[in-house]
């Protein structure tokens, strides 16, 4: 199946965050040694791997949870979800109708409500992999998904295709998959599933969209060039001090932000 159809960066993809989105200087501004602190452990080398050292194994990690070795009740969390919008990749196209229909959020409410307890799961399981690698560290959260969505972090352990930590897509088409992460993260926040800490993942996934878009990276490229630290730092700035309906709005926008760089 295309990797624009349903690639890694799937659903479960959607819980990595920290609770409030303060857009402090500090924050946007995080550098790869600002980020992390100076406590943490020394991980081993990975040879031929590009990029942030943590960020990367944060990401292995994650997908190792979600994507490449997920326990049976996240397939069974994640089938459940799924099932009402026949099936992950029909799962936006079922958000866009109910933005459409006017009668959002409730009627988007009325599809996803009946599997909380399913939401409630994912929350948990990918809250661990979140508290592991960035607990009480959100300058080096930041840091992960800027480097994300510029295509920074090659990592040779993965498969062709997946070699990069970003968001794979099938050339010349663009990825949907930040929508349809935008999806599910509405849908924690609707129900009411640690609000905040999906409101500020909503707005880190937003970040690295934008950088994305504007960057291009290549799929198994291991020279991903970084933008420039000003364009990083406007963009991670301007996401984070938007509101959960100006986020939302954004996302109605598709494949690039109407704002792109602005």
């Amino acid at each position: 199946m295309p990797l624009n159809s349903m690639d890694r960066r799937s659903v479960l993809r959607t819980a990595l965050g920290v609770a409030g989105a303060a857009a402090t200087v500090g924050i946007v501004g995080a550098t790869p040694a600002a980020a992390h602190g100076r406590h943490r452990p020394e991980l081993p080398k990975v040879e031929g791997l590009v990029g942030d050292r943590w960020a990367s194994e944060f990401w292995y990690d994650y997908d190792e949870m979600s994507y490449y070795n997920p326990t049976a009740e996240m397939k069974a969390a994640v089938g459940a979800i799924t099932a009402p919008f026949g099936g992950f990749t029909k799962s936006y196209d079922a958000w866009v109708a109910t933005r459409k229909g006017g009668r959002y959020p409730r009627s988007w409410m009325e599809i996803i409500q009946p599997n909380r307890a399913h939401f409630e799961l994912l929350s948990r399981e990918q809250k661990k992999v979140y508290d592991k690698w960035y607990g009480r560290d959100p300058k080096g959260l930041v840091f992960a998904f800027q480097e994300f969505g510029q295509g920074t972090l090659f990592d040779p352990r993965r498969p062709a295709g997946n070699k990069v930590h970003m968001m794979n897509y099938t050339p010349p088409t663009p990825t949907q998959a930040y929508h349809r992460w935008h999806a599910y993260l509405q849908s924690f926040q609707l129900l009411d599933i640690d609000r905040r800490f999906w409101a500020h993942i909503n707005r880190l996934a937003g970040t690295a969209w934008e950088l994305q878009s504007i960057g291009n990276p290549v799929n198994d490229a291991n020279d991903n060039k970084h933008l420039p630290r000003h364009v990083v730092n406007k963009v991670t700035a301007k996401w984070l001090c938007r509101s959960d309906a100006k986020v939302t709005a954004a996302f109605d926008v598709w494949p690039r932000p109407a704002d792109m760089g602005k």
